[in-house]
């Protein structure tokens, strides 16, 4: 078994390679700085542990040495563990993180883990190899089989970046929904273009359309209420209103539904204040008369999106993800209706 140990030279890299030189009988560990040249030849390795606190030199070293080792498991070593640390790492592709405070027991326990994941290989992906390499194979069908191959390198964190990209999410949003650096989304895709083999973000928004891994992910993100509304109602005009003006009052007929862009709009009947990023009337939608279940008022100037009801229903019928949204959306909305209700009625009978 074959370990490569990237890191300065010092008594870290030593005591390292001396622990994982006992990893199992036979075990060699070839030991370097950041650079490739000593590695060309050893494309037979089974593993690669690298140093990360120099994160710049760390990152385009696997950068390069992907080209070498392009599906060898790699163990990045850290000071630091958090999710700003190891976000880059992982859209590297790096299998592992691992704290440097661990005991040697922890490094051994990850060996273990990492060589066994190298060595399962789904059952399925020998019947997939073959169909791409099949000489009768279409250009589409190779490209839809080699996405597909590709797309078992990416990490959960890459796919729910692809997943928002085929969504036609910016940089900017995809950061702030995931809760990452700008910078850390543009790693992200680097790597998915690369497993992808696309060079656009449309290329990889066709690709992702094909893959299981990124539906479950929008699916994920639905549920989870990230669904970008404002995406869906892009080719609307924003309305503006005055605070006061009333969007629907309680019991007429449910006619649209209101996205909120700007300001507060209020609920009259159960005192509730909704701001910047809501959808507003949709319970209407589906109440059995389609009648409105209170009174909606701006309670500050407002610049709201809408949709007509039969604009919606033809949404809902016609993209599922949104039709989640709006799903998950109006249940939670009714089991907080319940919730107020028990209570105020508490509240009553204590009086």
């Amino acid at each position: 078994m074959l370990i490569i140990l990237i890191a300065p030279a010092g008594l870290f890299r030593e005591g390292i390679a001396r622990l994982v030189r006992d990893f199992e009988p036979g075990t060699e560990v070839r030991c370097a700085d950041y650079r490739t040249s000593t590695f060309e030849g050893a494309t037979n390795a089974d593993l690669l542990i690298v140093d990360g606190d120099p994160q710049r030199e760390a990152l385009d070293t696997l950068s390069a040495l992907r080209r070498i080792f392009l599906h060898v498991p790699v163990l990045a070593l850290l000071t630091g563990i958090d999710q700003a640390t190891t976000d880059p790492f992982m859209a590297a592709g790096v299998a592992r993180c691992l704290s440097k405070s661990q005991s040697a027991q922890a490094l051994r326990d990850a060996l273990h883990e990492m060589r066994a994941a190298a060595s399962h290989l789904p059952p399925t992906l020998p019947t997939i190899v073959h169909t791409l390499a099949a000489p009768g194979a279409s250009e589409q069908t190779r490209a839809t089989t080699e996405a597909a191959i590709n797309s078992r390198m990416l990490t959960p964190r890459q796919i729910e970046v692809l997943a928002l990209v085929a969504r036609g999410e910016s940089n900017k949003s995809i950061a702030r929904q995931l809760n990452i650096a700008e910078g850390t989304v543009k790693v992200h895709l680097y790597t998915v273009y690369k497993a992808l083999n696309v060079e656009s973000r449309r290329q990889a928004s066709i690709a992702a359309a094909r893959l299981d891994k990124v539906g479950d992910a929008q699916l994920h993100q639905a549920l989870d209420a990230q669904l970008a509304i404002k995406r869906l109602l892009s080719d609307l005009p924003p309305r503006r209103f005055k605070r006061g003006d009333v969007l629907f009052r309680k019991d007429a007929p449910s006619d649209a539904l209101y996205y909120v862009l700007r300001g507060t709009v209020t609920l009259q009947e159960i005192g509730v204040d909704v701001g910047a990023g809501t959808l507003v009337g949709e319970i209407g939608l589906f109440s059995p008369d389609h009648r409105r279940t209170c009174t909606a008022f701006c309670g500050s100037d407002c610049e709201l999106l809408m949709v007509s009801a039969t604009e919606a229903m033809r949404m809902y019928y016609q993209d599922p993800e949104f039709a989640i949204y709006l799903i998950h959306l109006v249940t939670r909305r009714l089991e907080a209706d319940k919730l107020r209700a028990k209570q105020e009625s508490a509240r009553r009978s204590r009086v």
